[in-house]
């Protein structure tokens, strides 16, 4: 079928017009909306995506247009549980080693390193911990890869990089991490059946992004450089 023909065809869809109004709505009249009202409140300017998302998954799965099955939630199994642990737990491993080795190598004394020890860590309460490190990937998740993603994408060839796209697009954050975030999330996804071990890596890079925010700043400098 031509990509034309596909994608008309898709658009006839009633569950694609319904996810074109909620992402239109979530573009183009709630984005401006939290830049112009939510601006003097940091925690929901910060976290008005987390509760569109919450909300929409709330109100569609009460609406009976949403079930566990096609968010791929339905009867998790103790394999995808313990490869998501594994996947999960890598970011943050890799986060330690990384700065193992800066340490053991001498080259957290290069010049390129100096002061980052002295950088302040943000202070962060245990509500922000948890909302960062936990609720917001998790939810993040469940809504782009599990419930848009399987809408828009249903050729596997197409799912990894088009969920690269929709996640930076949705977070708007065009940067390398948040491409990456989207396209490992899709593999995981493709590859298990579930999108359990998809959320279990998403926890595990957000929380390694506040040990790298919180105890080891010279991963941002290493980061940089190689970004």
């Amino acid at each position: 079928m031509l990509p034309f023909l596909q994608i008309n065809s898709q658009s006839k869809n009633p569950e694609f017009r319904l996810l074109a109004l909620i992402l239109f709505s979530y573009l183009f009249i709630c984005f401006p909306l939290a830049q112009i009202y939510f601006k003097d409140s940091f925690f929901l300017h910060s976290y008005w995506t987390l509760f569109f998302f919450a909300l929409t998954l709330t109100v569609l799965s009460f609406s009976g247009r949403l079930s566990f099955s096609q968010l791929g939630l339905s009867s998790p199994n103790s394999r995808n549980i313990s490869f998501g642990l594994v996947i999960g737990i890598s970011p943050v491993v890799v986060v330690v080693v990384l700065d193992l080795l800066l340490l053991k190598t001498g080259l957290a004394e290069n010049d390129l390193f100096s002061g980052a020890e002295f950088r302040e860590s943000p202070n962060l309460s245990i509500i922000n911990l948890l909302l960062d490190g936990v609720i917001n990937p998790v939810v993040s998740q469940i809504f782009i890869t599990g419930y848009a993603l399987n809408i828009l994408a249903k050729r596997n060839d197409l799912a990894i990089s088009g969920n690269g796209i929709l996640y930076a697009t949705m977070s708007f954050n065009w940067g390398i991490g948040c491409l990456g975030l989207g396209m490992i999330s899709a593999a995981l996804l493709r590859f298990s059946g579930s999108i359990i071990p998809a959320v279990f890596f998403a926890i595990g890079c957000s929380t390694a992004k506040l040990l790298i925010l919180m105890s080891y700043p010279r991963i941002t400098t290493l980061l940089v450089i190689l970004v």
